[in-house]
Protein backbone atom coordinates (compact mmCIF):
# COMPACT_ATOMS: atom_id res chain seq x y z
CA UNK A 1 0.00 0.00 0.00
CA UNK A 2 1.30 3.45 -0.83
CA UNK A 3 1.87 5.81 2.08
CA UNK A 4 -0.79 8.54 2.33
CA UNK A 5 0.27 12.06 1.44
CA UNK A 6 1.33 14.13 4.47
CA UNK A 7 -1.22 16.40 6.05
CA UNK A 8 0.49 19.70 6.78
CA UNK A 9 -0.71 22.69 8.73
CA UNK A 10 1.34 25.80 7.83
CA UNK A 11 4.41 23.91 6.55
CA UNK A 12 7.82 25.20 7.55
CA UNK A 13 11.28 24.03 6.49
CA UNK A 14 14.01 23.24 8.95
CA UNK A 15 15.76 26.34 10.14
CA UNK A 16 17.93 28.63 8.05
CA UNK A 17 19.49 31.90 9.16
CA UNK A 18 18.75 31.01 12.79
CA UNK A 19 20.94 33.61 14.49
CA UNK A 20 19.60 36.58 12.51
CA UNK A 21 16.00 35.46 12.88
CA UNK A 22 16.29 34.77 16.60
CA UNK A 23 17.73 38.25 17.10
CA UNK A 24 14.70 39.77 15.39
CA UNK A 25 12.31 37.60 17.44
CA UNK A 26 14.05 38.57 20.67
CA UNK A 27 13.87 42.27 19.79
CA UNK A 28 10.15 42.05 18.99
CA UNK A 29 9.39 40.14 22.18
CA UNK A 30 11.46 42.60 24.24
CA UNK A 31 9.53 45.57 22.88
CA UNK A 32 6.19 43.92 23.63
CA UNK A 33 7.33 43.09 27.15
CA UNK A 34 8.38 46.73 27.75
CA UNK A 35 5.00 47.95 26.50
CA UNK A 36 3.20 45.47 28.74
CA UNK A 37 1.53 43.90 25.72
CA UNK A 38 0.83 40.21 25.10
CA UNK A 39 3.65 38.71 23.03
CA UNK A 40 2.33 37.60 19.62
CA UNK A 41 2.83 34.04 18.37
CA UNK A 42 5.72 33.72 15.93
CA UNK A 43 6.26 30.79 13.55
CA UNK A 44 8.81 28.41 15.07
CA UNK A 45 12.23 27.58 13.62
CA UNK A 46 11.60 24.00 14.73
CA UNK A 47 10.03 21.51 12.34
CA UNK A 48 7.34 19.40 14.04
CA UNK A 49 6.80 15.88 12.67
CA UNK A 50 4.04 13.70 14.07
CA UNK A 51 2.82 10.23 13.20
CA UNK A 52 -0.40 8.26 13.33
CA UNK A 53 -0.55 6.81 16.82
CA UNK A 54 -3.80 7.46 18.69
CA UNK A 55 -4.41 8.77 21.25
CA UNK A 56 -1.12 10.70 21.35
CA UNK A 57 -1.28 12.02 17.76
CA UNK A 58 -3.87 11.26 15.09
CA UNK A 59 -6.30 12.81 12.63
CA UNK A 60 -9.76 13.63 13.95
CA UNK A 61 -12.18 15.12 11.43
CA UNK A 62 -9.20 16.15 9.33
CA UNK A 63 -7.45 17.95 12.20
CA UNK A 64 -4.30 16.83 14.02
CA UNK A 65 -5.28 15.92 17.59
CA UNK A 66 -4.01 13.93 20.56
CA UNK A 67 -2.54 14.04 24.04
CA UNK A 68 0.98 14.91 22.87
CA UNK A 69 -0.38 17.37 20.31
CA UNK A 70 -2.06 19.25 23.17
CA UNK A 71 1.23 19.27 25.10
CA UNK A 72 3.21 20.55 22.11
CA UNK A 73 0.65 23.29 21.44
CA UNK A 74 0.75 24.40 25.08
CA UNK A 75 4.56 24.42 25.15
CA UNK A 76 4.61 26.51 21.98
CA UNK A 77 2.05 28.91 23.42
CA UNK A 78 4.20 29.45 26.50
CA UNK A 79 7.20 30.12 24.26
CA UNK A 80 5.21 32.57 22.15
CA UNK A 81 5.55 30.39 19.06
CA UNK A 82 3.17 28.90 16.54
CA UNK A 83 3.77 25.18 15.90
CA UNK A 84 3.60 23.99 12.31
CA UNK A 85 2.84 20.28 12.56
CA UNK A 86 3.26 17.79 9.71
CA UNK A 87 1.37 14.49 9.87
CA UNK A 88 3.39 11.70 8.26
CA UNK A 89 3.69 7.90 8.17
CA UNK A 90 6.09 6.75 10.90
CA UNK A 91 8.90 5.61 8.59
CA UNK A 92 8.77 8.82 6.55
CA UNK A 93 8.76 11.04 9.65
CA UNK A 94 11.95 9.41 10.94
CA UNK A 95 13.57 9.52 7.51
CA UNK A 96 13.03 13.28 7.40
CA UNK A 97 14.26 13.74 10.96
CA UNK A 98 17.40 11.69 10.33
CA UNK A 99 18.24 13.96 7.39
CA UNK A 100 17.60 17.30 9.09
CA UNK A 101 18.50 19.02 12.38
CA UNK A 102 15.98 21.07 14.38
CA UNK A 103 13.15 18.55 14.00
CA UNK A 104 10.92 17.32 16.82
CA UNK A 105 9.28 13.93 16.21
CA UNK A 106 6.43 12.72 18.37
CA UNK A 107 5.32 10.49 19.94
CA UNK A 108 8.17 7.94 19.98
CA UNK A 109 10.13 5.53 22.12
CA UNK A 110 13.81 6.24 22.83
CA UNK A 111 15.45 3.00 21.72
CA UNK A 112 19.17 2.28 21.70
CA UNK A 113 19.11 2.53 17.91
CA UNK A 114 17.54 5.99 18.07
CA UNK A 115 20.06 7.09 20.70
CA UNK A 116 22.83 6.00 18.34
CA UNK A 117 21.22 8.13 15.59
CA UNK A 118 21.54 11.17 17.85
CA UNK A 119 17.94 11.64 18.99
CA UNK A 120 17.52 13.51 22.28
CA UNK A 121 14.35 13.24 24.39
CA UNK A 122 11.91 15.77 25.77
CA UNK A 123 9.59 14.16 28.25
CA UNK A 124 8.39 11.52 28.86
CA UNK A 125 4.97 12.47 27.52
CA UNK A 126 3.26 9.09 28.00
CA UNK A 127 3.95 5.62 29.44
CA UNK A 128 2.23 2.56 27.95
CA UNK A 129 2.05 -1.20 28.32
CA UNK A 130 3.05 -2.56 24.92
CA UNK A 131 0.93 -5.56 24.06
CA UNK A 132 0.42 -8.24 21.43
CA UNK A 133 -3.31 -8.71 21.00
CA UNK A 134 -5.02 -11.77 19.51
CA UNK A 135 -8.58 -12.41 18.36
CA UNK A 136 -10.81 -13.35 21.26
CA UNK A 137 -10.86 -17.08 21.81
CA UNK A 138 -7.37 -17.64 20.39
CA UNK A 139 -6.10 -18.65 23.83
CA UNK A 140 -2.45 -18.42 22.86
CA UNK A 141 -0.22 -19.31 25.78
CA UNK A 142 2.71 -16.98 25.21
CA UNK A 143 5.29 -16.33 27.92
CA UNK A 144 8.15 -14.99 25.79
CA UNK A 145 9.05 -13.72 22.32
CA UNK A 146 10.72 -17.08 21.75
CA UNK A 147 7.29 -18.74 22.04
CA UNK A 148 6.05 -16.59 19.15
CA UNK A 149 8.99 -17.60 16.97
CA UNK A 150 8.73 -21.30 17.88
CA UNK A 151 5.01 -21.41 17.06
CA UNK A 152 5.53 -19.45 13.83
CA UNK A 153 2.88 -16.91 14.75
CA UNK A 154 2.59 -13.88 12.49
CA UNK A 155 2.25 -10.32 13.74
CA UNK A 156 0.88 -7.13 12.16
CA UNK A 157 2.76 -3.91 12.93
CA UNK A 158 3.50 -0.41 11.69
CA UNK A 159 6.51 0.15 9.44
CA UNK A 160 9.14 2.20 11.30
CA UNK A 161 7.64 1.55 14.75
CA UNK A 162 10.30 0.53 17.30
CA UNK A 163 8.10 -2.38 18.41
CA UNK A 164 8.06 -3.75 14.87
CA UNK A 165 11.83 -3.40 14.73
CA UNK A 166 12.27 -5.10 18.08
CA UNK A 167 10.17 -8.13 17.14
CA UNK A 168 11.84 -8.45 13.73
CA UNK A 169 15.26 -8.41 15.42
CA UNK A 170 14.09 -11.30 17.62
CA UNK A 171 13.13 -13.40 14.59
CA UNK A 172 9.36 -12.79 14.65
CA UNK A 173 7.51 -12.63 11.32
CA UNK A 174 5.96 -9.15 11.17
CA UNK A 175 3.77 -7.97 8.30
CA UNK A 176 3.79 -4.18 8.14
CA UNK A 177 1.58 -1.38 6.87
CA UNK A 178 1.71 2.38 7.49
CA UNK A 179 -1.40 2.44 9.73
CA UNK A 180 -2.46 0.88 13.03
CA UNK A 181 -6.07 0.58 11.84
CA UNK A 182 -5.04 -1.49 8.81
CA UNK A 183 -3.03 -3.78 11.06
CA UNK A 184 -6.01 -4.34 13.36
CA UNK A 185 -8.15 -5.21 10.35
CA UNK A 186 -5.51 -7.70 9.18
CA UNK A 187 -5.73 -9.39 12.58
CA UNK A 188 -9.52 -9.57 12.46
CA UNK A 189 -9.42 -10.89 8.85
CA UNK A 190 -7.16 -13.72 10.13
CA UNK A 191 -4.29 -12.57 7.95
CA UNK A 192 -2.08 -12.40 11.05
CA UNK A 193 -2.23 -14.07 14.45
CA UNK A 194 -1.21 -11.11 16.60
CA UNK A 195 -1.38 -7.31 16.50
CA UNK A 196 1.09 -4.83 18.05
CA UNK A 197 -0.57 -2.12 20.13
CA UNK A 198 -0.75 -0.86 23.72
CA UNK A 199 -3.17 -0.31 26.58
CA UNK A 200 -3.64 3.33 25.51
CA UNK A 201 -3.65 2.92 21.72
CA UNK A 202 -5.91 -0.09 21.31
CA UNK A 203 -9.17 1.47 22.63
CA UNK A 204 -8.87 4.39 20.19
CA UNK A 205 -8.14 2.12 17.23
CA UNK A 206 -11.03 -0.20 18.06
CA UNK A 207 -13.27 2.84 18.25
CA UNK A 208 -12.10 3.96 14.79
CA UNK A 209 -12.86 0.48 13.46
CA UNK A 210 -16.29 0.38 15.07
CA UNK A 211 -15.23 -2.81 16.87
CA UNK A 212 -16.21 -3.97 20.33
CA UNK A 213 -13.33 -4.31 22.86
CA UNK A 214 -14.42 -7.93 23.39
CA UNK A 215 -13.21 -8.70 19.84
CA UNK A 216 -9.62 -9.01 21.07
CA UNK A 217 -7.71 -10.39 24.01
CA UNK A 218 -4.26 -9.80 25.46
CA UNK A 219 -1.86 -12.49 24.29
CA UNK A 220 1.42 -11.11 25.61
CA UNK A 221 2.62 -7.93 27.36
CA UNK A 222 6.19 -7.53 26.21
CA UNK A 223 7.21 -4.18 27.69
CA UNK A 224 6.08 -1.16 29.69
CA UNK A 225 7.95 1.91 28.50
CA UNK A 226 7.77 5.71 28.25
CA UNK A 227 7.59 7.64 24.99
CA UNK A 228 8.92 11.09 24.19
CA UNK A 229 9.16 14.03 21.86
CA UNK A 230 12.48 13.32 20.11
CA UNK A 231 14.82 16.03 18.85
CA UNK A 232 16.84 15.07 15.77
CA UNK A 233 20.63 14.98 15.63
CA UNK A 234 22.15 18.44 15.34
CA UNK A 235 19.20 20.28 16.85
CA UNK A 236 20.36 23.66 18.16
CA UNK A 237 21.31 23.23 21.83
CA UNK A 238 19.69 26.50 22.87
CA UNK A 239 16.44 25.53 21.15
CA UNK A 240 16.49 22.09 22.79
CA UNK A 241 17.11 23.72 26.19
CA UNK A 242 14.15 26.09 25.63
CA UNK A 243 11.75 23.26 24.81
CA UNK A 244 13.01 21.08 27.64
CA UNK A 245 12.71 24.02 30.01
CA UNK A 246 9.14 24.81 29.08
CA UNK A 247 8.20 21.13 29.32
CA UNK A 248 9.63 21.01 32.85
CA UNK A 249 7.69 24.17 33.72
CA UNK A 250 4.50 22.69 32.31
CA UNK A 251 4.83 19.47 34.35
CA UNK A 252 4.66 21.61 37.50
CA UNK A 253 1.43 23.28 36.41
CA UNK A 254 -0.99 20.99 38.22
CA UNK A 255 -4.09 22.99 37.22
CA UNK A 256 -3.30 22.68 33.50
CA UNK A 257 -2.37 18.99 33.75
CA UNK A 258 -5.48 18.09 35.73
CA UNK A 259 -7.63 19.86 33.14
CA UNK A 260 -5.89 18.04 30.30
CA UNK A 261 -6.07 14.67 32.08
CA UNK A 262 -9.80 15.15 32.65
CA UNK A 263 -10.32 16.07 28.99
CA UNK A 264 -8.62 12.93 27.69
CA UNK A 265 -10.07 10.67 30.39
CA UNK A 266 -13.53 11.63 29.15
CA UNK A 267 -12.50 11.37 25.51
CA UNK A 268 -11.01 7.88 25.89
CA UNK A 269 -13.14 6.44 28.67
CA UNK A 270 -10.02 5.79 30.75
CA UNK A 271 -8.79 7.12 34.09
CA UNK A 272 -5.67 9.04 33.04
CA UNK A 273 -3.12 10.83 35.16
CA UNK A 274 0.02 12.80 34.36
CA UNK A 275 3.33 12.85 36.21
CA UNK A 276 6.78 14.16 35.38
CA UNK A 277 8.19 10.63 35.66
CA UNK A 278 5.67 8.91 33.37
CA UNK A 279 3.81 11.58 31.40
CA UNK A 280 0.25 10.46 30.69
CA UNK A 281 -0.54 7.00 32.05
CA UNK A 282 -3.55 4.89 32.98
CA UNK A 283 -4.24 5.11 36.69
CA UNK A 284 -6.86 2.34 36.55
CA UNK A 285 -9.14 0.58 34.09
CA UNK A 286 -12.04 2.07 32.14
CA UNK A 287 -13.76 4.55 34.40
CA UNK A 288 -15.13 7.65 32.74
CA UNK A 289 -17.59 8.04 29.90
CA UNK A 290 -18.21 11.02 27.68
CA UNK A 291 -21.56 12.61 28.44
CA UNK A 292 -24.17 11.82 25.80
Amino acid sequence: MNDPLPVTSRFSACSNGRNQRNSVIFAVQFVFCILGTVVPSIASDIRFLTLEEPPTNYLKDGEISGTTVDLVNEMARRLGEQPEIEFLPTARAFLKAQSNPNCLVFTAGLTEERKALGYQPIGPVITRRHILFARSGSNFEISSVEDIVARKLTVSGVDGDWRTGFLLSEGVTVETTSQHLLNFRKLMAERTDLWISSDLEAPSILSQAGADPSAIEIAFVFRSAPSYILASRGTDEKELARWRGVFSEMTRDTVFLERLSNKWSLELGLDLGFSGREGFHIKSGPARKKPS
